[in-house]
């Protein structure tokens, strides 16, 4: 079947309209914002009533930092298309980012209306009662969320700042690690450790390794055992993968164990061991081993604590 110029000229046209959500996902996901805005653009100019086109106009805004010219356009969408729960939370987000707080919220509810599986929503009206200082609410939104989707990181890692503002160190404690479990890596991860060890529990732990803070997990040798535990390897993988990579870096591996002087050396020489048995570009110079026979005493904040037995790492060179 053949078509006519004329008639080909309309169909090109409606493929372009028709196909608006995966170009708009290209250029977003492309970071061609730009090129975005000026593709949908002409489409809005051919077509004013697509809604579609709103909705990308006002991501590619956003994206650009500019909520005020993208809510023009998510308005538009959403009066379009009134039953679109994505356009509705993006239109909440392009108010969270001009600070109209309540408005955002009612945006993340109309999503929600329309699709009460919708995550993002779920998270974001989360995240909009924590800013508002709903900690309780905020609590049970983000549980909400991980019932959805049980590993999502920003609720598991906002739920424990909602715990701490709750005054709740206990379960606050079994939050963070509750992150850390799925999510060890990472500036995250960092803070997270950091709120841990906050509350006196070392379970992880950032080291200056070269340049970097790198969060491990602490190594729980069995009672008076200095075999190296499994648990404890995952960690020991990551240091050795950053000595792999940076060859200046040169450490010193401290065991702690109070009372106990060779049992805590040779717990420091069984994680040497490892690491060079397991990554064998490691040259031996670069790890020294050191035992103490004393508590390790840990400085946070204005607090000191003592841990009886302990791992540590030092960079004696970068």
């Amino acid at each position: 079947m053949h078509l006519k110029p004329w008639l080909l000229g309309i169909c090109l046209l409606l493929a372009v309209l028709n196909c608006s959500h995966p170009s708009g996902r290209h250029y977003l996901e492309n970071e061609q914002y730009a090129e975005g805005l000026r593709v949908f653009q002409d489409i809005l100019r051919q077509d004013p009533s697509n809604a579609a086109a709103s909705y990308y106009m006002g991501r590619f805004y956003l994206a650009q930092e500019k909520p005020e010219q993208a809510m023009v356009y998510l308005q538009r969408a959403t009066e379009l298309a009134p039953r679109e729960a994505d356009y509705h939370f993006w239109q909440g987000v392009a108010y969270w980012a001009v600070m109209e707080f309540e408005k955002e919220r009612l945006s993340y509810q109309r999503a929600l209306a329309l699709d009460k599986n919708h995550i993002p929503a779920l998270l974001y009206l989360a995240h909009n009662l924590l800013d508002e200082g709903a900690w309780k609410r905020a609590l049970a939104q983000y549980d909400t969320v991980l019932q959805k989707d049980r590993h999502n990181p920003e609720a598991l890692y906002n739920r424990g700042l909602a715990l701490q503002q709750l005054d709740k160190p206990a379960e606050e404690i079994d939050a963070w690690k509750g992150y850390l479990k799925h999510y060890p890596d990472g500036r995250w991860a960092l803070r997270a450790t950091d709120h841990l060890n906050g509350l006196g529990d070392f379970s992880y732990r950032n080291f200056a390794i070269g340049y970097r803070r790198v969060t491990l997990a602490r190594i729980p040798f069995s009672p008076g055992s200095a075999e190296l535990p499994s648990t404890g390897k995952p960690s020991l993988q990551v240091l050795g993968s950053i000595l792999s990579i940076n060859a200046k870096i040169e450490l010193e591996i401290w065991g702690y164990n109070k009372n106990d002087l060779a049992l805590a050396t040779a717990r420091a020489k069984a994680v040497r061991d490892y690491l060079l048995q397991n990554f064998p570009t490691i040259d031996p110079s670069r790890l020294e081993y050191r035992g103490q026979g004393d508590a390790e005493k840990v400085e946070i904040e204005d607090r000191t604590y003592r841990l009886n037995e302990s791992i540590s790492f030092v960079t004696t060179n970068q």
